[in-house]
């Protein structure tokens, strides 16, 4: 959410009283709302929309097609609080295969004290289950893929990379200062390399601590019409493989369109092989220190040890690194294990490429 979505809330004109006035319902309308504008806008201004507290979603156990929310309060894109005072039990029992965003809304519906006449507006919530966001704003609390109608749900077995049919809280509204969102597809030739997933595991809680950025990452199979969705995409080769030419024509259209591309080669033959697709897409060669990755946000004026320039390949928000990127991530280097300042060293530089690539 950008500063000026903020400051629009804040009041430009206060009712003015004078003796003898008609405080009319219209008059008392427009005097409670200039404080209920205000105060909308010092909570988007200082705090941000989000979740504040609680509202912890788990799948029941044994798991069904039911997931409890616990009671707990957010923010919305308007700055109005919005309050579970009960824990909730969530059925998506109805609801069919696809991918779902369980998400919370502001209510409010005017009730009357029948004794007295006496009308007030009753502040309330929606929770719903929606496979695109609505025009209206919300919160979101949870996403879940499910296989098919009346799937069990179950909590993630791996939080950084849920299953179908497990609850996803990657993309939750968490209030803290976060300061961006960049979605990452890695893919790894042969594909499920573990060991490039965890130092991309490690990447993901260094990026969020150090810089208040929500890295989420998806490991896919294989370069296909699904990368479209990420704002970047790192493709770590240990062999040769043979892309088709409907896989480099995906990845040329989406560098074409302005998305980065970050590279490694694992070994010579990997190396070989990306070398090989990135001329392919024919990308134009650039100096990688005017690049911007040296400098931002992290500054460097050389890359980390074990990274000759000369291996590093650069062009428009493209790189390949044919010496080791991702395992120092994670404190290996040839078998070896890092100390502390060499891992923070090499969680920087990443940090550098994935912003570059991502912006």
């Amino acid at each position: 959410m950008n500063d000026s979505a903020k400051i629009k809330y804040f009041p430009k004109r206060s009712l003015k009283a004078y003796d003898g006035m008609s405080v009319t319902a219209d008059v008392w309308e427009i005097a409670h709302n200039e404080h209920r504008d205000e105060m909308r806008a010092h909570i988007l201004s200082m705090h941000g929309p989000g979740i504040i507290c609680g509202l912890e979603i788990h799948a029941n156990d044994p798991a069904d097609h039911y997931v409890f929310i616990t009671p707990g309060a957010a923010i919305d894109e308007m700055g109005r609080v919005i309050v579970v005072d009960q824990t909730i039990a969530y059925d998506f029992g109805d609801e069919g295969a696809g991918s779902y965003m369980l998400l919370l809304g502001f209510a409010e519906h005017e009730k009357e004290i029948t004794e007295t006449k006496v009308k007030f507006m009753q502040h309330e919530y929606i929770i719903a289950a929606r496979q695109s966001l609505p025009k209206q704003p919300v919160v979101e609390l949870a996403r879940v893929t499910i296989s098919a109608k009346g799937a069990a749900i179950h909590d993630a077995k791996d939080p950084y990379q849920p299953k179908a049919d497990e609850l996803d809280l990657r993309y939750r509204e968490g209030q803290a200062d976060i300061r961006g969102q960049i979605r990452a597809a890695v893919i790894t030739y042969p594909s499920d390399n573990h060991q490039v997933y965890a130092s991309w595991r490690v990447l993901i809680r260094e990026m969020e601590q150090l810089m208040h950025v929500k890295l989420i990452v998806d490991m896919l199979p294989d370069i296909d019409d699904r990368i479209n969705n990420y704002d970047m995409v790192y493709i770590g080769a240990a062999e040769t493989f043979e892309p088709s030419a409907t896989q480099t024509a995906i990845l040329k259209n989406y560098y074409n369109n302005g998305k980065g591309i970050l590279m490694e080669g694992l070994d010579t033959n990997g190396a070989k092989t990306l070398k090989a697709l990135a001329d392919a897409f024919k990308v134009v060669p650039a100096d990688p220190e005017k690049a911007g990755f040296f400098h931002e946000p992290f500054f460097f004026r050389i890359p980390p040890e074990q990274i000759s320039a000369k291996r590093l390949f650069c062009g428009n928000k493209c790189i390949l690194c044919n010496d080791p990127l991702t395992a120092p991530w994670r404190g290996e280097l040839n078998e070896e294990l890092l100390h502390r300042e060499e891992i923070r060293t090499n969680l920087e530089w990443g940090a550098n490429l994935v912003i570059y690539c991502a912006r």
